[in-house]
């Protein structure tokens, strides 16, 4: 997705004319899952009773969350739907994702609760991260508690394993529409397997991979994820880019060299540009540089929200390759 130092590769395909204008996607992404405040420090590694940070910041976040972000500021229309508490972290959120243009009238929000807080501690040295997550005290979301008009005028659904039964049962309704699931798998949960086999695309991390499909290959990675159902499966890889596969058709993207200040969200803007490629119906050989572009130009800030990539960035950033 993003590296400090210049490795060659081959440039990808052009973007087409369409790409290039930032034609807006036909349909809409909605998304289903986890959303989060998070807290962001940066601070020394010092094992004392009081340190204090060199940076903090206080950003929406979550893996849904930020992958309808990204949808939203390359172009698309996207909607949220999750549960959040009436509390101050609950409307922060709401507000930022509405500020980027993110449908977010149909999300549940329970009176009386804590919304899901991440706190991110980053060394300032190595730039390693630590993250401490709560759920909140939020009720789950039953399956029946989904809204009748949540996926009206959808052409993706976006998941993530949080709460798999609710997601199962959207999936569901989803596939009965015609409508594609995109499944971004950060890390092997319960239910998960359910979740796999109900995806049209799978977007797992290095460390899905190893958890599910343990292989030294990531090809043979690749393949065992398809076979459970996905037709498109995609393993990110970090500073050596990603990696997807789409029935025989094997296609491998190097990061790009891009200052790295914080890795956070990474994944999840991977995600939700290639949900904006999915919508633009791009082949995989383009659809794969450009969100491995948009996760790397993400990383020059801290927290995922903060950097997010518009269009035009993305695209020079593939022109640069």
């Amino acid at each position: 997705m993003a590296r400090s130092p210049r490795r060659k590769g081959a440039a990808p395909k052009r973007t087409t004319s369409s790409a290039r204008r930032g034609a807006t996607p036909a349909g809409m992404v909605v998304g289903v899952g986890l959303a989060t405040v998070d807290l962001l420090c940066v601070g020394p590694r010092i094992d004392e009773r009081l340190v204090e940070l060199s940076v903090f910041s206080i950003q929406a976040g979550g893996s849904v969350a930020n992958a309808l972000a990204t949808a939203a500021m390359l172009g698309a229309k996207a909607r949220f739907f999750g549960r959040l508490a009436d509390d101050d972290f609950g409307r922060f959120v709401l507000g930022s994702l509405g500020a980027l243009g993110v449908d977010t009238s149909l999300a549940s929000v329970e009176p009386g609760k804590v919304s899901p807080v991440s706190l991110v501690n980053i060394d300032e040295l190595t730039r390693k991260r630590k993250i401490m997550f709560t759920r909140g005290s939020t009720t789950p979301l039953l399956p029946g508690a989904l809204p009748p008009r949540l996926l009206d005028g959808a052409a993706l659904l976006v998941i993530d394993g949080y709460q798999p039964a609710l997601q199962a049962a959207v999936a569901e309704k989803a596939r009965a529409k015609g409508i594609t699931v995109l499944l971004n798998a950060g890390h092997l949960v319960g239910g998960m397997g359910e979740l796999l086999a109900l995806s049209d695309i799978v977007i797992g991390s290095e460390r899905f991979a190893s958890e599910f499909a343990p292989y030294d290959d990531v090809e043979k990675s690749l393949r065992e994820i398809t076979r459970i159902g996905p037709r498109v499966a995609v393993i990110t890889l970090g500073d050596a880019g990603a990696m997807a596969l789409e029935d025989r058709k094997l296609v491998q993207q190097e990061a790009i060299d891009v200052f790295v200040a914080d890795t956070t969200g990474a994944g999840d803007v991977f995600c939700g540009a290639f949900a904006y490629a999915a919508l633009q119906r791009w082949p995989l050989e383009r659809a794969l540089p450009f969100a491995n572009a948009a996760a790397g130009l993400t990383c020059r800030s801290l927290g995922a929200q903060s950097a997010l990539p518009k269009l035009d960035e993305v695209l020079a950033a593939l022109r640069d390759l």
